[in-house]
């Protein structure tokens, strides 16, 4: 890092391209870990990562009514699953019912638009995920649920 105005052009181009969320992203993941993919058994991107820390605007109880801002890191401090629906899939919710003891159901909004649900492990790894505008099979997220979180209530 020798001083000097080609040195300081570099430094401020590299300081430009770290408020890129893409750029960031890429210099950052790899070295918090967050490049890092588990074999869960679904072939979704977002299973096996951990989940990306996103700003949430909280429903509850009425759709139409914000109650919260929160990130989805703030979802992990309890150290209980997650299943964050975020587009209110009613059918998703139910499916995770029987868990309630041991997973917390969200129904918030996000700016992500490639996921309408996910199911996050209390690691903050994503252990299942409904792809926009899938009609949901109950089947691969009752088998994630009783894979991580036991037998239903």
């Amino acid at each position: 890092m020798r001083p000097g105005p080609q040195t300081r052009a570099l430094w401020e181009m590299f300081s430009d391209l770290m408020d890129l969320d893409d750029a960031h992203r890429y210099v950052t993941d790899p070295l918090a870990g967050m490049d890092a993919r588990y074999d869960l058994g679904d072939d979704h991107r977002l299973v096996g990562t951990l989940c990306p820390d996103m700003k949430l605007t909280l429903e509850r109880p009425d759709p139409d009514v914000v109650t919260a801002v929160t990130r989805s890191a703030d979802l992990l401090r309890e150290g209980r699953g997650s299943l964050l629906d975020l587009v209110d899939r009613a059918e998703a919710r139910d499916a995770a019912a029987a868990w309630t003891g041991r997973v917390n159901t969200v129904t918030a909004r996000t700016g992500r638009g490639d996921v309408d649900a996910l199911l996050i492990r209390p690691d903050g790894c994503v252990a299942w995920a409904l792809p926009t505008g899938q009609d949901l099979d109950a089947t691969p997220l009752v088998r994630a649920l009783g894979t991580w979180f036991g037998q239903p209530a």
